[in-house]
Formats: structure tokens, sequence, C-alpha cells
């Protein structure tokens, strides 16, 4: 099954990571997804996304390697 922002990766950005990271990109847009890849995919593998602060806390190391593994998918699939 293909990898697609609104059914894989979008639902991995709460409404409150979304509004923590309004300041830099919209991570319920495809668009900014995609043009700031490297930066969100980075960002996450250091720990640093999602930010503190959201009743759904920080992604655990599961939750982080699946993201990161599901994100890359996406760029390989030509970010559908």
């Amino acid at each position: 099954m293909a990898v697609t922002f609104q059914q894989t990766i979008k639902p991995y950005f709460t409404q409150c990571y979304q509004q923590k990271m309004l300041f830099y990109c919209d991570l319920w847009s495809a668009q900014d997804c995609q043009t700031f890849w490297q930066d969100i995919f980075d960002a996450v593998n250091n720990g640093s996304m999602p930010k503190q602060g959201c009743p759904e806390g920080v992604w655990d190391d599961a939750r982080r390697q699946q993201f990161l593994s599901d994100f890359q998918a996406w760029k390989v699939g030509g970010f559908q």
C-alpha cells in the first residue's frame, strides 16, 4: 500500500503538534512537509520534534522510528 500524506503522514501530527509548529511550517500541509522534509526528518530523528507541551506527549523510540520509516517511504514514493 502506498504511503500518502493524508492517510499516513498527517495523522502523526495532532492539532497541538501542528499549532506548535506554525511559526515554521504547517504540518497539516503536504506542500510544507515536502518543502521542509529534511528539517522535519532531522528534528524527529534527533528528538527535538514533536515539541513538548502537548497532551499527547513526545514520541517514544518506537513511534519515532515508525514515523521516520513512513516519512522516508512518502519521499521515496514521490510525495503522494
